[in-house]
Order: C-alpha cells, then sequence, then structure tokens
C-alpha cells in the first residue's frame, strides 16, 4: 500500500483501487470511520461465514455500530457496540446467538488487534420476517 499527504487529505493507492482519506467532512472518508469500516468488514464477513457453517439461511444480514469516545484522551474510542441484525425464518436461540457473538469477537483478526485497549462487544439480534425482534 502507498500513500500520498497532502494538506488536508491522505490519497491511499490500494490494490483495489484509490480512497481519499480527510478528517474534513466532504473531503474524503474519516479515519473514525474506516476504523469502524475495518471491525465491521472483518466481523461482518466472519459473522457470515460462521452462519454458514452453522447452516442458519437468512434473507438479511445489517451491521451497525455506536461508539463510546473520550474527549479529554484526544477523542479516543473507548467501547465499541456492534449490533447485527439478520433477518431470518430459522430460529436460533439466546445461547446460540451468544455463541456466535463470541466466536466472531474471537476470531476476527481487526477486533482483537484493538482489544483490550477498547472495549468491544458483539451483539446478535434476530429478526422474523413479522419484523419481530428476538
Amino acid at each position: 500500500m502507498n500513500f500520498l499527504i497532502e494538506s488536508d487529505r491522505v490519497i491511499a493507492e490500494l490494490p483495489s483501487g484509490h480512497m481519499v482519506i480527510s478528517p474534513t467532512p466532504g473531503v474524503g472518508v474519516r479515519p473514525y470511520e474506516l476504523f469502524i469500516s475495518s471491525l465491521i468488514g472483518c466481523g461482518g464477513t466472519l459473522l457470515k461465514t460462521i452462519l454458514e457453517k452453522k447452516r442458519v439461511s437468512y434473507e438479511k444480514l445489517e451491521m451497525e455500530a455506536d461508539s463510546i469516545r473520550n474527549p479529554s484522551q484526544s477523542n479516543r474510542i473507548e467501547r465499541i457496540t456492534i449490533k447485527a441484525n439478520i433477518f431470518s425464518k430459522h430460529e436460533l436461540t439466546l445461547a446460540q446467538r451468544e455463541k456466535i457473538s463470541s466466536l466472531v469477537l474471537k476470531n476476527c483478526g481487526m477486533i482483537q488487534s484493538v482489544l483490550p485497549a477498547i472495549n468491544v462487544d458483539v451483539l446478535i439480534n434476530l429478526i422474523h420476517d413479522d419484523g419481530e425482534l428476538e
């Protein structure tokens, strides 16, 4: 990977193409957004693989992330909560969802890279066709 540093942005030359990174909104992707996206990218693809191995069929898989930052320490990220919503007719007990969550935490290299400096939680919700959250 190569990076060109300019006045208010960094241009990353990646195998998949160019990406502009900037703390200035509208100029490029913010570093915070990249950081969270890397955790979701790693954890989400791992979650998909785990569900496939467990033969859990689903219509859609969505993830969202919330974080707590400490403004008195350079806006340091202290906690990240990742919520995965699995839209499925398949039944998953609370124990099964907790086991899958622990597998994601344990086997995602990006999440493991930030532990224990940042507390990371992965919560898995099952959403049925009627929109009911389990």
